[in-house]
């Protein structure tokens, strides 16, 4: 018998030392001003071997999954949800070692929404949006880099980064969130390195409508105005 559990032993961990490895996980969501999101994942893999590989996806809901690039006979096929989604690619026979697939995707109702109590006034200026991701490796294999990136709709700027977790580490360059701008939107990217079982990361951005600034109308009104008056006072010297 105990032999028996040995080999089994034995035959478990050589099973998980084959385990396929996830290089790099790179997630865009595009979201627009109705609220949605159309999403654009690329994940790379390495020591790829044949069977079901689990990736998590930091969404509770999704709509219209679809397989847009992979090694050929790689299925995908949504999972079970419990807090974010699990989804199952099976890897076929004969795969090479290294592999990328990707996959699209679409968040019905990207952003949160905010609704004051009876009688309560929102602390939010009007046209705001607050949105949250929120993303755990569930999965056994450690995830190497994830990077996600949220490009916001049309006309809009954040107007604060409320939560962006883990904090990042002494040997880590750069904040966790970053502010930038991706094809011509406004934009944020969370990155997190070296994932292992059970690590999370997370943001929170409040989004508002840009604003128009007219500070360079005053200032352009403040120099006219002390044009003219300096006018005023040449004429007036050249007449006396």
């Amino acid at each position: 018998m105990n032999i028996l559990r040995l080999f089994s032993c034995l035959m478990l961990a050589s099973v998980l030392s084959r385990a396929t490895e996830i290089e790099s996980y790179q997630l865009r969501l595009t979201t627009a001003t109705n609220g949605t999101g159309q999403g654009l994942a690329t994940v790379k893999m390495s020591g790829c071997v044949p069977g079901q590989m689990n990736i998590p996806l930091g969404f509770t809901k999704i709509e219209a999954l679809t397989l847009e690039a992979a090694p050929k006979g790689v299925r995908l096929e949504p999972g079970p949800s419990n807090g974010q989604l699990l989804l199952h690619f099976f890897l076929p026979e004969g795969i090479a070692p290294e592999a990328t697939v990707q996959f699209s995707f679409t968040v019905p109702r990207a952003f949160q929404i905010i609704e004051p109590g009876p009688g309560e006034k929102s602390t939010l200026p009007a046209g705001s949006r607050l949105f949250r991701h929120a993303f755990v490796n569930t999965q056994e294999t450690t995830i190497g880099s994830y990077r996600f990136e949220l490009l916001f709709p049309e006309k809009t700027m954040a107007q604060a980064i409320r939560e962006q977790l883990p904090k990042p580490k002494k040997s880590e360059v750069g904040p966790r969130v970053l502010l930038s701008k991706l094809e011509g939107r406004q934009a944020a990217t969370l990155q997190f390195t070296a994932l292992k079982q059970g690590d999370d990361t997370s943001m929170q951005l409040e989004v508002v409508p840009v604003r128009k600034s007219f500070g360079w109308l005053l200032g352009g009104l403040l120099l006219a105005a002390a044009y003219l008056y300096y006018f005023r006072d040449i004429v007036a010297r050249k007449e006396t």
